[in-house]
């Protein structure tokens, strides 16, 4: 029978899409569970459904109390964590674990130690830790120490991979996408496009956060001024509850997303997607997409969709930048100071298909 390995991810779509890599190698040698936020659990199922879930309830408190009773019942041997998070730690602590690997709390593996709130967190997690080896109870027993402060997110998830020895491809797609059903009607107007000789775009303009999203006024703007005059067909991603651009030509098409699988589905059939620094942009690098990503708050560095580093949209005007998403200023001027003709210049320039 096979050890049984728990992936520990309780951050949100996007980052949880960093760890698929991870999580399809580990099967080979593991069985895998994943203890997550309840939407990447729906993600998870969706891409990897070989892979067990637990839902994290809301909350630290809950979310410990879960460890030392459902976690603990599943019986993990290893444990796996690629953020700097105390309270992870302590949940694989108290999941009984033998082995438990991840990143201490220190200011190379720590996002943004320098703000205020951060520097907090740093030392409050940092005395945890330290705290627990007094006892002769370390919450890690395999401490790993990212190369430099600057590195990124996707590199954690390596070198957890390299440190259970698991061979780890990054090439995309990182999931099985031929049983991807597109919506009806997709098929026949992606055909009509290729046959046409005309690169297909997909756009989505939403975001969890307020200071990841580009205003949707300028969305409608490059539709109308950079992909209608150059009869681009673009598909226009549409997530329930969120403000959705408007089509400036026939080429312009909405399709709404009502599911991880349909959002991969018309992601895949596009040739390159533009979006802002979210879900849809970790999405389409796994699928092996060119992926124009609108970055605000956040850090390109850490966070940048895998391969498409080179292919992000920012301002370097913000004194604070990065606020890991807690903007101090009245507005957000990362976000305000890139123009529809930076965006268009952007593409462009570049080798966009």
């Amino acid at each position: 029978m096979k050890p049984r390995l728990l992936a520990i991810e309780l951050h949100h779509l996007g980052d949880a899409v960093m760890a698929i890599p991870f999580l399809h190698a580990a099967g080979e040698r593991f069985t895998v569970g994943v203890f997550c936020t309840p939407p990447v659990a729906a993600m998870v199922q969706s891409f990897l459904p070989g892979i067990e879930t637990f839902p994290a309830r809301e909350g630290w408190t809950p979310r410990l109390l879960q460890a030392a009773s459902a976690l603990k019942k599943w019986g993990p041997d290893v444990t796996v964590s690629a953020w700097s998070d105390a309270r992870a730690h302590l949940v694989a602590r108290l999941s009984g674990a033998g082995r438990r690997l991840g990143f201490p709390m220190n200011g190379i593996n720590y996002y943004a130690p320098q703000i205020p709130w951060r520097k907090r967190q740093l030392a409050q997690g940092a005395s945890l830790e330290q705290f627990a080896r007094t006892l002769g109870q370390p919450l890690l027993t395999e401490p790993l120490q990212r190369e430099n402060a600057r590195e990124s997110h996707l590199a954690n998830w390596q070198r957890l991979a390299a440190a259970l020895e698991l061979n780890l491809p990054l090439d995309p797609p990182w999931f099985d996408v031929s049983s991807l059903t597109p919506p009806e009607n997709l098929p026949s107007f992606l055909e009509e496009q290729k046959r046409a000789g005309r690169p297909i775009w997909a756009l989505h303009a939403g975001g969890r956060l307020a200071t990841k999203r580009w205003p949707l006024e300028r969305f409608d703007q490059l539709l109308r001024d950079f992909f209608a005059p150059r009869n681009l067909p673009v598909l226009i991603l549409g997530s329930p509850g969120e403000p959705t651009p408007s089509p400036a030509s026939d080429l312009q098409r909405i399709w709404p997303c009502s599911s991880h699988r349909e959002l991969a589905a018309l992601i895949n059939g596009a040739d390159a997607l533009l979006c802002n620094d979210s879900y849809p942009a970790h999405l389409g690098a796994a699928l092996g997409k060119r992926v124009y990503a609108i970055f605000g708050s956040g850090e390109p560095a850490w966070f940048s969709a895998h391969g498409n580093a080179h292919r992000v949209i920012r301002k370097s005007v913000c004194p604070h930048h990065p606020c890991i998403d807690r903007c101090v200023l009245p507005s957000t001027i990362c976000l305000e100071a890139v123009g529809v003709g930076d965006v268009a210049g952007f593409l462009e320039r570049s080798e966009a298909p």
